[in-house]
């Protein structure tokens, strides 16, 4: 059997190992990253609004740049788009390092920092992803991005807990160093795994603007109604689910009353259920009902979400995020794969950046979420989010929603 799994599996291919590594190495840096700005602007001003700004401000570009590193990851050697990014990432890190080790750090400081490492993720996960299925044959494809994504949620284990473990017994300084260290090795992996491949394949006749070019692609996907629907299940369960991370070091100081060790084994536990549930699928044929079981996952999300909000010992509380996390890795593997899978190759860096700017929502509903959390409490906010993508499950299994026939 382990013969069997390891012939179907992508680590077979040597460059894709070298890719594997690299992404797992910077996905672990973007999660330090962001467990690490939160708390460190939650330290500087003691707002649960500007904790949620600093999200936002993350989150942003996603929304705006994404549809330019679309194209841009279409047109040119995405190689070139992932080194360009991770450069100026090691950069704005290491500045903020040297700002607070010498003790001058403002809220601007770490919305600046965070603002830079939102443009830089903008232009890096499109091209990053889409130069996936090129290192793969076909048929491995599906396979390899299973394993990819998955391997970025296990890191989203270890990230927050390397942050965490690092803010406990060092300082924000010497977090942000590392920070920086980890994104420089992450480019020089990267550029041994892609330095080769050629840049996309266009048609002639391809030469289209921003938002002609993300026409072309919901047009794809409105030929597929499966897919159509996952992609509408994803505008919910995304913006109004997945900001509950962003919003952790809320909870964890106001109804935990625990400090960053606690919040890094918090996020990290959800990642480390996300990354287990996406190697199962990796593992297990391809023969399932995809659309049943995303939103059989999709509600139980949801729904462990409205109970997690309800709880007050650190020690439940690290066992009901590890469930959610489980729950949520199904939905976030497969529709990652599927979407990456399923368009052309001169589509692909197009499709990526849409699916990024369904992430980019999330600095607005995390925004909202930290002025509500800061005026009647952060469980209220897991409540809506939870019951939000839960009573939308239930609605496209009444409504016999296309998703089901996936």
């Amino acid at each position: 059997m382990i013969l069997t799994i390891w012939n179907r599996s992508s680590f077979r291919i040597g460059v894709y190992r070298w890719y594997w590594a690299a992404n797992v190495l910077v996905h672990i840096t973007y999660l330090l990253q962001a467990v690490a700005l939160g708390w460190h602007m939650l330290d500087v001003t003691g707002s649960p609004f500007q904790v949620g700004l600093v999200a936002f401000a993350y989150g942003l570009p996603l929304l705006v740049i994404a549809p330019i590193a679309g194209v841009v990851a279409d047109q040119v050697k995405r190689q070139w788009v992932v080194q360009g990014a991770l450069s100026v990432a090691v950069l704005a890190s290491a500045a903020l390092a040297l700002v607070a080790a010498l003790g001058e750090t403002a809220p601007l400081h770490i919305l600046a920092t965070s603002l830079v490492l939102g443009v830089t993720f903008s232009f890096y996960a499109p091209s990053r992803m889409a130069l996936l299925p090129n290192l793969l044959p076909e048929d491995m494809a599906f396979n390899g991005a299973t394993l990819s994504y998955s391997g970025t949620r296990l890191m989203g284990f270890f990230g927050p807990v390397l942050a965490g473990f690092l803010l406990d017994l060092t300082d924000i300084a010497t977090t942000l160093t590392v920070q920086a260290a980890l994104y420089a090795a992450g480019a020089v992996i990267y550029l041994k795994a892609t330095h080769f491949l050629p840049r996309p394949k266009r048609k002639p006749k391809d030469q289209y603007g921003i938002l002609g070019g993300l026409k072309e692609v919901i047009r794809y996907l409105r030929r597929n109604q499966a897919l159509f629907a996952l992609t509408l299940l994803a505008l919910v369960f995304v913006p109004l689910g997945m900001p509950y991370q962003k919003l952790m070091p809320i909870f964890v100081r106001d109804a935990l009353g625990e400090g960053p060790r606690l919040l890094g084994l918090l996020v990290g536990g959800a990642s480390l259920g996300s990354a287990i549930s996406g190697f199962a699928i990796a593992i297990i044929p391809d023969v399932y009902p995809k659309g049943k079981a995303i939103l059989l996952f999709s509600c139980l999300f949801g729904l462990g979400l409205v109970f997690y909000a309800f709880m007050s010992d650190p020690i439940i509380a690290l066992g009901i995020i590890f469930i959610v996390g489980v729950f949520s890795g199904l939905f976030l593997t497969v529709i990652n794969a599927l979407l990456l899978t399923a368009m052309p190759d001169d589509m692909r860096g197009r499709m990526m950046s849409l699916w990024g700017m369904v992430w980019g929502l999330i600095p607005l509903t995390t925004l909202i979420g930290g002025t509500v959390a800061e005026v009647w409490g952060i469980s209220i906010v897991y409540v809506a989010g939870g019951a939000c993508v839960a009573a939308t499950c239930a609605f496209m299994v009444a409504t016999r929603s296309p998703l089901l026939d996936l």
